[in-house]
C-alpha cells in the first residue's frame, strides 16, 4: 500500500511496482490519490486510514510505502501505525531513507526477499512512548514548517517533535509548536476532533505542480469547502460545476486537487497563506481577496448566495464580482 504524493513525484511507486509486482497497489491519503491519478499507474484509491487498511491483510501479504522526510520521522510514522495494528506486524519501505523497517511480528523471509529486490537495508523500527489519549506527538518535523490537524494548520514546529493536547474543548500547546490562534479557532469551529484518530502532519502536503485536465462541465451545481480542503474529492460528483473554497490554504488545495480533474474554484482568501501546496488550477478558476474583511466572515455571506438549483459557473462567478465590488480584488484567473 503506497501512502502519500512523494512516493508517486519521486518515482518510487512506479519503480517499485515494476520491481516487485504486487497483485493489488493501494492508495491512502487525499493527496497521494491526486499524485497517484495523475502518474497512471494502475492503483486503487481507498479512503480509510493506512492502518486500518492494513489491519484486513495478514502480515505476510501486505507492506506500506511511504517516503519519510527524515529518519526520525519514518521511525515515528511507522511506529504509530503498528500501534493501531494490535497483534499484526508492520512492515515499512521506506524509499527516501533507503530502509525497510519492520516492527514484529514480521515474516523475516518476506523482509529479506524485499531488500533483495530493492537494495535497501533491514532494520528494526523504534517503537515510541505511548502518550495519554488526550495528547498527540507529530514527529519527523523541520523546525518552521506548518503542523496539521485534520487538514488545518494549527501551527508553526520548533522543534523535531511537535506536541499537544485537547483541554476544555480546546487545543493546547505543550511543546515543540507556535500556535496559530486563527487555525486553532477554525479547527475549533468544526468541532474538536478525536485527536488520537485525527489526521495529523508537518510540512508541505505536496511538492509537485498538478496536471491540468479538461474542463468539466460548465453547467450544475456548486459545492461549498469552507477550511476543510480535505473534503475537496467529495465534490466531485457528475453535476458539479464548480468549488466554492473559503481560506487561503483552503483554496490553494482544491485548486489543485481540482487541477487535474478540470473541477474550477472560486477562492475566497485574505492573503494568509502558507504556501503548503504549488498552486494550480482548472480553466474558469478565480481567487478574490478580501480588501478589509476576514475570508471567513466574507465567505459564509458568499456560501449564502449560492443557489440549489445548477446555473452556469461563469456567469455566477462575475455576479459575485459585480455584487462585491470593491470589497474584493481578483488575484488570479484561469482561462
Amino acid at each position: 500500500m503506497f501512502h502519500g504524493a512523494d512516493v508517486f513525484d519521486y518515482g518510487d511507486a512506479a519503480r517499485l511496482i515494476s520491481l516487485l509486482h504486487p497483485g493489488l497497489s493501494l492508495v491512502a491519503g487525499v493527496m497521494a490519490r491526486t499524485a497517484a491519478e495523475e502518474s497512471g499507474l494502475p492503483v486503487t484509491y481507498d479512503g480509510r486510514r493506512p492502518s486500518e487498511i492494513l489491519a484486513e491483510y495478514p502480515g505476510d501479504k501486505a507492506v506500506l510505502i511511504h517516503r519519510a522526510k527524515t529518519d526520525a520521522s519514518a521511525h515515528r510514522f511507522g511506529s504509530l501505525i503498528h500501534s493501531h495494528l494490535k497483534d499484526r506486524g508492520l512492515i515499512l519501505i521506506d524509499p527516501g531513507t533507503c530502509q525497510i523497517l519492520t516492527w514484529e511480528p514480521v515474516d523475516p523471509s518476506l523482509s529479506a526477499w524485499l531488500s533483495k529486490k530493492t537494495g535497501y537495508t533491514v532494520k528494526s523500527g523504534i517503537h515510541h512512548e505511548r502518550y495519554p489519549p488526550d495528547t498527540r506527538v507529530i514527529g519527523g518535523c523541520l523546525p518552521g514548517e506548518p503542523v496539521f490537524v485534520n487538514g488545518i494548520i494549527i501551527g508553526y514546529a520548533t522543534s523535531e517533535e511537535a506536541v499537544i493536547s485537547f483541554h476544555d474543548g480546546t487545543v493546547q500547546a505543550i511543546s515543540g509548536i507556535d500556535l496559530k490562534d486563527h487555525g486553532v479557532e477554525k479547527l475549533i469551529r468544526f468541532g474538536c476532533p478525536d485527536i488520537s484518530k485525527a489526521w495529523c502532519k508537518s510540512g508541505n502536503i505536496r511538492i509537485s505542480r498538478p496536471m491540468k485536465g479538461d474542463r468539466r462541465i460548465r453547467k450544475g451545481h456548486i459545492v461549498v469547502i469552507d477550511h476543510s480542503a480535505m473534503a475537496c474529492f467529495g465534490a466531485f460528483d457528475p453535476d458539479t460545476c464548480g468549488i466554492l473554497t473559503i481560506g487561503d490554504d483552503t483554496t490553494s488545495i482544491c485548486g489543485h486537487i481540482g487541477c487535474f480533474r478540470g473541477m474550477p474554484i472560486l477562492g475566497i482568501t485574505d492573503g494568509d497563506i502558507d504556501g503548503i501546496v504549488p498552486e494550480g488550477y482548472a480553466p474558469g478558476s478565480v481567487v478574490l481577496q478580501a480588501a478589509w474583511e476576514r475570508d471567513d466572515e466574507l465567505g459564509i455571506e458568499i456560501a449564502g448566495m449560492v443557489p440549489d438549483e445548477p446555473v452556469v459557473w461563469d456567469e455566477w462567478v462575475e455576479k459575485i464580482i459585480q455584487e462585491l465590488g470593491d470589497r474584493v480584488k481578483v488575484v488570479h484567473r484561469e482561462i
